[in-house]
């Protein structure tokens, strides 16, 4: 990758004098990246500590340590076994049934609407990624409202049988990529492994990163992986002046993707 995502996009590294907020916030709204997105993560480890993402700051001294590989070789503590939630593959509770559900408040998060627009450009890509993976089941999803960092926390995911965790998750595994469009507009997309959780089951976070001469922001989906379950889950910034953030990266919706995860997901009777 020519360029690392950055841990954290935020406005003292990302805008430069004379930079619009208003256009990064409408940047991050047409960013709308669902579960499974063709899109990659960043290259900070995706593995902090299950808290909510008002608290997600700095990067955690628990997702620093460790050995793991990334795929051009350097130490990458994402895919080391310190963090909590098992392993980056089948770790956890992995054999169990699971069932997704979608209640009211997961983690801390009420459900609240964002703006139609919005979702209906995340729908129609969440659906054309089911599609590439090939899943079907019973569909679920909700829309969590982050209030204190002033995002939309996007939940989807299916219901089913005989999903096979390490193909979606090598589906969505691929090198980084950079895109220059001529005009000094660059896109650049990752993807990187994370701790799926406490159930097990294989986990891996997407990450987009624009950089254009106005801005420069992340979004990222993180998604995981059960014979019966695949889900992800997508922070995308507010555009309504409340964002506490420039864009979120892998470091940052890793810990709410378990979060949530753990809340949502209910073992098969």
């Amino acid at each position: 990758m020519a360029s690392s995502v950055p841990k954290r996009v935020r406005a003292s590294s990302a805008l430069r004098p004379g930079r619009s907020t208003a256009a990064l916030a409408v940047v991050c709204t047409l960013l709308g990246l669902p579960l499974v997105s063709a899109c990659g993560p960043s290259n900070g480890a995706a593995n902090g500590p299950v808290r909510p993402a008002a608290q997600s700051g700095a990067a955690d001294p628990a997702t620093t340590g460790g050995g793991g590989t990334t795929k051009g070789g350097a130490t990458d503590p994402a895919s080391a076994g310190s963090a909590a939630g098992g392993g980056t593959s089948d770790g956890g509770d992995g054999g169990a049934s699971w069932a997704l559900t979608a209640p009211q408040v997961a983690a801390g998060y009420p459900q609240r609407r964002p703006p139609a627009d919005m979702v209906r450009r995340f729908n129609a890509d969440t659906r054309q990624n089911a599609a590439r993976l090939g899943v079907s089941g019973t569909p679920v999803h909700a829309y969590y409202d982050d209030r204190a960092d002033g995002a939309w926390i996007f939940y989807t995911g299916v219901t089913g049988s005989g999903f096979d965790p390490d193909h979606m998750h090598d589906i969505l595994d691929h090198l980084p990529a950079v895109n220059n469009d001529g005009a000094g507009d660059r896109t650049t997309t990752s993807a990187i492994d994370a701790k799926p959780g406490e159930h097990g089951g294989r986990a891996i976070c997407n990450t987009v990163l624009v950089q254009t001469e106005l801005l420069a922001t992340a979004v990222s989906t993180c998604s995981w992986f059960t014979p019966t379950t695949a889900a992800g889950i997508t922070l995308i910034s507010k555009a309504d002046g409340t964002s506490t953030k420039l864009g979120f990266t892998a470091v940052d919706v890793a810990p709410i993707m378990r979060a949530i995860r753990a809340e949502v997901e209910i073992r098969r009777r």
